[in-house]
C-alpha cells in the first residue's frame, strides 16, 4: 500500500465517521425531541443529567421562528380575504400559544430538576 493510498483510506474513514456522527445527533435529537413531546417530565430528567442534550430544549423555540418566518414569507407570496385570512390567522395564533407554553413547561420542569437536585445525587 502506497502513501497516498493511506492517505486516501484515511480521509474516507473521517467521511464516513462525519456521516456517522450526523446520524448519531440527529438521532439524539429526534428521539429527545419526541420524548419531550409525549413525555416532557422523564425527557427533562434525562437532560438534567446529561447537560450535552440541553439544546434539544430550545427545539420549540427554533420551531416558532421557523413557523413566523415561513408566515411572513406567505404574507408576500399568498393574498387572502375573508374566511380563510382568518382561519390561518386562528391557525397559527393557535399554535404560537401552544407552542410557547410547552417551552414554558419544559424550562420550568428543567429548572425545577436543576434547582431541587442534591449535589450528592449521582442520577
Amino acid at each position: 500500500m502506497t502513501l497516498r493510498q493511506a492517505q486516501g483510506h484515511v480521509e474516507q474513514s473521517r467521511n464516513m465517521n462525519r456521516k456517522v456522527f450526523v446520524i448519531f445527533i440527529t438521532y439524539i435529537w429526534a428521539k429527545t425531541l419526541f420524548g419531550l413531546m409525549f413525555h416532557p417530565f422523564m425527557a427533562t430528567k434525562q437532560i438534567a443529567r446529561r447537560p450535552v442534550l440541553f439544546p434539544v430544549v430550545f427545539s420549540p423555540l427554533m420551531g416558532l421562528f421557523i413557523l413566523f418566518v415561513a408566515g411572513r414569507i406567505a404574507t408576500l407570496l399568498i393574498e387572502l380575504y375573508g374566511l380563510k385570512r382568518e382561519a390561518i390567522a386562528f391557525f397559527l395564533s393557535s399554535t404560537f400559544i401552544s407552542i410557547l407554553l410547552w417551552q414554558a413547561l419544559i424550562i420550568y420542569l428543567l429548572g425545577s430538576l436543576i434547582f431541587t437536585r442534591s449535589p450528592n445525587d449521582k442520577n
